[in-house]
């Protein structure tokens, strides 16, 4: 069957200068298979067959209370747009368990972490910001992260899958267990949410300086609603993430990985900034609907108070005309020859009267 490989479209990639068409790709359809593993001459792709057996191997031979940081001899399986082929692969081959593998081929899943015997089962979300429809693009992604293997699981193209494994190729030494490739990975997806945050503050500056600017209307308080709505759902993938790690620095477990502390650290670090900043974003973007609430209130108050002073103003002219239009038969002014004139004078005087009143009181 044909090969399907990704275009070397990633940034990393050319920084690198690796060619990321070299995946190794094994297409089913729409689904692709992709593998790394290390050796002599560093990391390079294998056939999803050779990955299997490394795999199984590693099952075997594997020390017992070994950890993602003892096993220098990694593969990397990753799947795109599982179905269930892929389920079955997981389940009977890899021998994952089936919760976990319902999972990944259901998706839709909250950002967590899972221990099962022997690895990890997280689930993280790579976000971007897509310019064209001005909102976040989120993009599931599963990992099992074992003694000498990582496993990833998604429905759409990763960059930071990409990126990472680029970083891996050029850098094999540095990324030499399954724990620092799986850090390596996280700390990618951390870092591209910071564009994210960066993007959710300027919406919330231009609305600030919007609503500084004057009292908007109905499309201005729906650009705040937007943001909202943005805030609370980028929010709930990144907030898990800081227990997450947390859950992996704890160490009581039996499984921790001492080396990887000081890196769990520091993107335990980030996600913190990440989401203190989205909490601040978040209180601003509730101010401003405060706002727009009390500019609408302060609209219709305004509008109310200026048709009240005129209603009065007419009502006023309307009582001399009413008098005059009752016709009473010893009314002096009725034979008079300027009463008509008087009338509209007084009708006038009057109105104008009222209306200096309302000016100096600001009502129109």
């Amino acid at each position: 069957m044909a090969t399907a490989a990704h275009p070397p479209d990633d940034a990393s990639a050319t920084e690198h200068g690796l060619d990321l068409a070299e995946y190794g790709d094994q297409a089913l359809g729409r689904t692709r298979r992709r593998a790394w593993g290390t050796g002599e001459n560093g990391v390079h792709p294998i056939p999803l067959p050779e990955a299997l057996r490394r795999y199984q191997a590693l099952e075997r031979e594997r020390p017992a209370g070994a950890t993602a940081t003892d096993i220098p001899a990694v593969v990397w399986i990753d799947i795109e747009d599982p179905g269930e082929d892929e389920g079955r692969l997981l389940r009977d081959e890899l021998h994952l368990h089936p919760l976990a593998v319902e999972d990944c081929l259901r998706g839709r899943q909250r950002p967590k972490l899972e221990r099962y015997a022997g690895y990890y089962f997280l689930v993280l979300y790579a976000a971007r910001v897509d310019a064209e429809r001005n909102r976040i693009a989120l993009n599931e992604l599963q990992c099992f992260v074992g003694p000498g293997f990582l496993i990833t699981v998604h429905d759409q193209p990763v960059a930071e899958v990409r990126e990472t494994i680029a970083r891996w190729r050029s850098a094999p030494d540095r990324l030499r267990t399954s724990g620092l490739l799986a850090h390596a990975l996280i700390d990618a997806l951390v870092d591209n949410y910071f564009p994210v945050v960066d993007h959710l503050t300027d919406e919330v500056s231009a609305e600030e300086a919007r609503l500084a600017a004057g009292p908007r209307g109905a499309a201005s308080a729906a650009t705040v609603h937007h943001i909202r709505r943005e805030l609370i759902v980028f929010r709930r993938v990144v907030a898990p993430i800081r227990d997450m790690l947390g859950r992996l620095m704890r160490r009581d477990v039996a499984t921790a990985n001492l080396d990887l502390l000081p890196y769990l650290e520091d993107v335990r670090d980030h996600v913190i900034r990440i989401t203190d900043e989205l909490d601040t974003l978040h209180e601003i973007v509730t101010s401003l609907v405060e706002l727009h609430a009390a500019a609408d209130a302060h609209a219709l108050n305004q509008t109310v108070r200026v048709m009240t002073a005129w209603s009065i103003i007419l009502m006023s002219m309307t009582l001399v005309a009413g008098i005059y239009g009752m016709n009473f038969r010893h009314m002096p002014e009725l034979a008079w020859r300027f009463g008509y004139a008087l009338s509209l004078l007084l009708m006038f005087v009057t109105g104008l009267l009222l209306w200096t009143f309302f000016r100096r009181k600001r009502w129109i």
